[in-house]
């Protein structure tokens, strides 16, 4: 009797949700839904007036919470095949002296993530480009920049010296959060490394090999390691042997070489927004230093431990799906049962909201897939104010085009009571 009951009542709950859900306004409500999005899309990202929401939607990622809140990386271990060294602000003779005593320890590679754009004092430039010279397992960092058609390398002016070279460029670096990066880009009809990629080309040519053979545009960025699982030297104490040598080897290891302030959160040179940021939304003040998150990239790399992004579509199909669901419930309470339609709205809206979010984030961190649910969460937010305009606008065609429309004979108990009481 009990699962009778139950099935009585499932059913019965199950109606109320699809009792709409093939009508004509479902559908076109659901649509418009999609409309708004797309027209919110298309608003030029210069136009700050009317563009808040849309700027705001763009560097906004539920996944962010399972670094920012839920932690994800923090008990993960030290990642010893990197050592990053902090050049601080070395002039270019200094840098050059660094890296030969670094390269006396015998690492086996050595990223530089500093870019030098034009020649400055001759004697330090000479310096700097004997080093770069002699230093043969050095990779370098180049800067490029997209021109109307093509990705560009801007000259180096040490590129004579400097046979392995990859660009720092990261992807949403003009937006805010770095969320992605491009291991390749074409540049005059060849790939051209990032510099994660150039580095690992030379550490380990294995892992390299994967990476290509993956063919991805794009790469979601796994921040597997926060700053503290990096082993961190400063220039001076490199120079002077001042370290643990039985704590922190150099030797085959991974070297990189790039500004680092741990000290001040408000020195802001080259850091980056990324989702380790405490406030995942509305970021203030960027938290990780570039060389780290192209450490963080490296040791993605290194352990195989990519993140499976799905496709685009199957994110908007799941949107579509579940919004069209809602919809249906939600004309059903706005048509039948108004009285009650803001409360079952908002819940429902409530509910769903952290539902689909958690289950977003539950699927990323532990099964390392990112699902895109944010559209998801959108559309069921937007549903009811849409439900409002949609009615507008077809009420208006019934009256003027003798539209058919289940919103036609539709009135609300307390316009009546206006009504009679006029």
């Amino acid at each position: 009797m009990l699962h009778k009951h139950i099935a009585r009542h499932a059913k019965r709950y199950a109606g109320h949700v699809t009792k709409y859900l093939y009508e004509r306004d479902t559908i076109l409500a659901t649509f418009s839904v999609f409309v708004f999005l797309i027209l919110l899309g298309l608003i030029p990202l210069n136009f700050y007036v009317l563009n808040p929401m849309k700027i705001a939607l763009k560097d906004f990622d539920f996944n962010d919470i399972a670094y920012a809140k839920l932690e994800k990386g923090k008990y993960d271990s030290i990642d010893r095949r990197i050592v990053v060294v902090n050049t601080g602000h070395l002039d270019r003779a200094e840098i050059g002296f660094l890296i030969e005593k670094i390269n006396t320890y015998q690492p086996k590679t050595i990223g530089l993530d500093i870019y030098f754009t034009e020649p400055k004092e001759p004697e330090k430039d000479s310096i700097l480009r004997e080093s770069f010279r002699k230093t043969k397992n050095l990779v370098a960092v180049s800067v490029g920049y997209w021109d109307e058609h093509d990705f560009k390398i801007v000259p180096n002016n040490f590129d004579d010296v400097l046979a392995k070279r990859g660009y720092a460029n990261l992807i949403g670096e003009e937006i805010g959060t770095i969320r992605f990066y491009s291991p390749f880009e074409e540049v005059n009809h060849e790939k051209y490394p990032q510099i994660t990629s150039a580095i690992l080309k030379d550490f380990d040519p294995v892992t390299y090999e994967k990476l290509v053979k993956r063919n991805k545009e794009e790469e979601v960025i796994n921040y597997t390691k926060r700053v503290d699982k990096y082993q961190l030297l400063e220039a001076e104490d490199v120079m002077t042997d001042n370290f643990d040598t039985t704590r922190i080897k150099i030797k085959d290891k991974l070297i990189l070489l790039g500004y680092v302030n741990k000290d001040n959160p408000n020195d802001v040179e080259d850091k980056k927004f990324t989702p380790l940021n405490l406030k995942f939304a509305g970021k203030a003040i960027p938290d990780m230093n570039g060389i780290f998150v192209q450490a963080n990239i490296i040791s993605m790399a290194l352990d195989g431990n990519y993140i499976k992004k799905t496709p685009k579509w199957l994110a908007w199909l799941v949107a579509i799906l579940i919004g069209w669901i809602h919809m249906s419930l939600f004309i059903r309470y706005y048509l039948e049962s108004h009285i009650w339609f803001h409360l079952v709205a908002k819940l429902a809206q409530v509910f769903s909201v952290l539902f689909f979010a958690y289950l977003g984030i539950f699927i990323y961190e532990k099964f390392q897939i990112k699902l895109e649910m944010k559209y998801t969460l959108y559309v069921v937010a937007l549903a009811v104010d849409v439900i409002y305009f949609y009615e507008a606008l077809v009420t208006w065609m019934h009256r003027k085009f003798k539209y058919q429309t289940i919103f036609a004979h539709h009135h609300h108990p307390a316009t009546d009571a206006n009504d009679k009481h006029h």
